[in-house]
């Protein structure tokens, strides 16, 4: 039997990457008793997958760069429905985080003056991308991590949020289960932030780790009826790995392509030429992946299905200068030399655009209470996400938002714990436990596989529609977990089934709804981009199920509009 233990602050974040430790530390320092709630070990979180930068108009490297050219590569790469307000706010705060993140001790590559060094990211005007070496999100993370033991930010590692709790309308916690003691925990709260990261792991190919990115915050906040948006967009890097079977789909990062990488087919052709002759493999994320797709289709790809990335024509001093991680990661996995020899890479699944809706200007949810900062949010990157702009996103929104949450609190009383509601959600987990019935991995495994052939890179109408079916079909099979809640790798993988159903069912409904491409969204039987189209899908959970609704996109301002030049093409070439 489980202990019920009960943990009170003013403030809980969900999650204890980049976005959920930057939140603490701002929280904290404006005098607010705030715990963090991580699935992960402390220092163990997906932000040590973001590799490659985080972007910041410095100009230390082109001067002519400023926030107002980062907010309209931002919305360019995005196909023009991001929220452009939540643009303008990260554009105009990047510089300043990205020099608080140095001053605490963040490594970031120097030029000989001592200015922060940039580099070419995929759709960006100039360098923007400040980096470490390709180990950019772990050294930010551990700088962030750092700074919460300096202050004691109280931490919780390795729990498992399995519902928000919710009294008289207002998210006042969250029930946790402890993975290592099989403890279920209460966190009652004044609010509570999720900062829980994506769903790529939605997909068979991902660059997440298998127990990350399994949607947990979209069922979290699904489950107390906020709202969603443009859960259709999804995006796919061009590059991940082939092989080994282990390193399936573990990120190459754009760092690579920044630094000089050249991506040929098997025939040896430099094919990005017919795709986007100005810019090359610093193209956009989504046109460099379809063309990737659409030269593997044509039979142009490699034996396993992908096409060569190389580096080799620089130093290897350089490259173990600038790409230190990418030489250990193929040296490790597959015994090859980057400086030598070329990477096999194809397209993996790796940022969600969409997510819970949210005010970017407070960082409210539609449910009161609940505010979200990150990738499990929406609008900031539209269609597409400029690569460098996800770190960028976690630190910006994870001082500002705060701010907003600290005046709100003044206001806020602490509800009573829902006690009706507790014993009900226990009830639900433990009722998880079974005996008998399917194995949760193979099943989700199963799902991912569907995802992966029905709503990936292109997409079909049909496709998708016999999807929906068989991911339905999911809900009504019973999954065998064992009876104890204590390091049960099962059960975790049938909440993780759980929490796929609504994710998986909005992606897929959203992207039959979008009948055009744009950006990351690619539809072989709508392969235009139609301006009747450029416009957000909004979700809404209701007791019959999700129902879908569009809104228009806000107006670009006066200071960004000036630079929107030039129309973005979309390439689906059959």
């Amino acid at each position: 039997m489980s202990i019920i233990t009960i943990e009170k602050s003013e403030v809980l974040v969900i999650g204890s990457g980049a976005a959920g430790i930057r939140a603490a530390i701002e929280l904290y320092d404006n005098k607010v008793d705030v715990l963090v709630v991580g699935k992960c070990a402390k220092r163990d979180a997906h932000t040590l997958l973001a590799t490659g930068g985080i972007n910041a108009a410095l100009g230390t490297m082109d001067p002519k760069d400023s926030w107002q050219l980062h907010a309209a590569d931002t919305i360019k790469d995005g196909g023009g429905i991001n929220d452009t307000d939540a643009v303008q706010i990260l554009c105009k705060n990047a510089s300043r985080e990205v020099k608080q993140l140095a001053k605490w001790g963040c490594p970031f590559h120097k030029e000989k003056d001592g200015s922060i060094s940039q580099r070419f990211f995929g759709a960006a005007t100039y360098r923007r991308a400040a980096f470490a070496g390709d180990y950019t999100g772990k050294h930010i993370l551990t700088t962030l991590i750092d700074q919460a033991v300096k202050r004691k930010i109280r931490f919780k590692p390795e729990v498992y949020i399995f519902s928000l709790l919710k009294n008289k309308g207002r998210i006042n916690g969250a029930l946790g289960l402890e993975l290592r003691t099989g403890k279920i925990i209460t966190f009652h709260a004044k609010a509570v932030v999720l900062c829980s990261g994506g769903h790529s792991r939605m997909y068979k190919r991902s660059s997440s780790r298998f127990f990350e990115n399994n949607g947990d915050g979209i069922h979290l906040a699904y489950d107390v009826g906020a709202k969603f948006m443009d859960m259709e967009l999804f995006q796919f890097h061009p590059t991940g790995m082939l092989w080994p079977k282990q390193a399936d789909g573990v990120l190459v990062t754009e760092a690579v392509r920044g630094e000089g990488g050249i991506l040929t087919n098997a025939k040896g052709e430099r094919f990005m030429k017919k795709y986007d002759a100005p810019r090359m493999e610093l193209s956009a994320r989504d046109i460099v992946a379809r063309a990737i797709y659409m030269e593997v289709k044509a039979g142009r790809g490699t034996k396993r299905g992908g096409v060569w990335l190389d580096i080799s024509h620089k130093p290897k001093a350089y490259i173990k200068n600038r790409l230190p991680r990418m030489f250990k990661q193929f040296k490790e996995y597959c015994n090859i030399d980057i400086s030598k020899q070329k990477m096999e890479v194809a397209p993996t699944a790796h940022y969600s655009m969409g997510g819970v809706l949210v005010n970017h200007n407070t960082g409210k949810t539609s449910v009161p209470g609940l505010y979200a900062i990150g990738e499990v949010t929406s609008g900031v990157h539209g269609g597409n996400r400029l690569g460098g702009n996800s770190l960028a996103e976690c630190i910006v929104f994870g001082r500002l938002t705060p701010q907003n949450i600290i005046r709100d609190l003044k206001k806020m009383k602490r509800i009573p714990l829902n006690e009706k509601m507790i014993k009900e959600k226990e009830k639900w987990l433990r009722d998880k436990l079974s005996s008998s019935g399917q194995d949760p991995t193979k099943v989700k495994a199963e799902m991912q596989k569907i995802m992966w052939a029905c709503a990936g890179v292109v997409r079909k109408g049909k496709d998708m529609e016999k999807a929906l079916k068989e991911i339905a079909k999911f809900k009504q099979v019973k999954l065998k977990t064992g009876k104890n809640l204590k390091m049960n790798k099962k059960l975790i993988d049938a909440l993780d089934v759980g929490n796929a159903f609504p994710t998986c069912e909005m992606i897929i409904k959203g992207a039959l709804m979008r009948k055009e491409s744009r950006a990351a969204h690619s539809r072989s039987d709508y392969p235009k981009e139609k301006a009747s189209w450029k416009k957000n899908i909004i979700y809404t959970p209701t007791k019959k199920g999700v129902k879908l609704s569009t809104r228009g996109v806000k107006k670009v301002s006066q200071e960004i509009a000036k630079f929107l030049k030039g129309k973005r093409e979309i390439k689906l070439l059959e």
